[in-house]
């Protein structure tokens, strides 16, 4: 049975007509290094790896059974309360981006307010630059990010965010935070608080 809170949303993946879905495990807590690939039945793939007959004779290899039985605790406990933590992510998030849009009048939010993962901001502010905005932030205790982690230590700005019309130099000050289960509204205020102080 597959997962049906796999990060941040809920999925079905009959209901939602997919064929494929490939899925990361850290994204729910399991270790890192581990995932699953959902192929709907039907769909026929290559051999990945050819060898051994693990995998549905798809990919050979010993398979991680600690991790693979780690990934499906994890499934387990993400659906518990699926709408409660939705909840608390998405009142975090609107707090942090409502008092983000007082406070700093001139930043740009960026995606849409209504249409986003519930634990997901992102924000850009002008005259300051992500690794150095990064740095500040990390001296006081708080993990964030100026891009996905998959275009991490590029200087270019996020060809996403450039697709969206973000200006090139507002871009260039691009803050990502995602907001997970171990998060706190008071974590939020001190998040906030930093930021006055390293922006003022």
């Amino acid at each position: 049975m597959l997962c049906k809170r796999f990060g941040n949303v809920p999925i079905d993946v009959k209901q939602m007509g997919i064929d494929m879905l490939s899925l990361s495990g850290h994204k729910l807590y399991a270790p890192k290094g581990i995932g699953a690939l959902y192929i709907r039945e039907g769909i026929e793939l290559y051999k990945f790896l050819d060898g051994g007959h693990q995998e549905k004779d798809k990919r050979a290899g010993t398979e991680n059974v600690a991790q693979i039985v780690a990934l499906g605790k994890a499934c387990q406990l993400a659906e518990e309360d699926i709408e409660g933590y939705i909840r608390k992510l998405k009142e975090m998030r609107d707090f942090f981006l409502e008092q983000v849009q007082q406070k700093f009048p001139e930043c740009r939010i960026n995606g849409s307010l209504e249409q986003r993962l519930p634990g997901n901001c992102n924000v850009c502010f002008p005259n300051i630059d992500s690794g150095e905005l990064l740095l500040k932030l990390d001296a006081e205790g708080i993990c964030a990010s100026g891009g996905s982690a998959c275009s991490s230590g590029d200087s270019a700005p996020s060809h996403v965010l450039s697709a969206i019309g973000v200006p090139p130099e507002l871009a260039k000050g691009a803050l990502r935070v995602t907001f997970g289960d171990f998060n706190t509204m008071p974590e939020v205020e001190y998040l906030l608080q930093t930021l006055e102080q390293i922006l003022f």
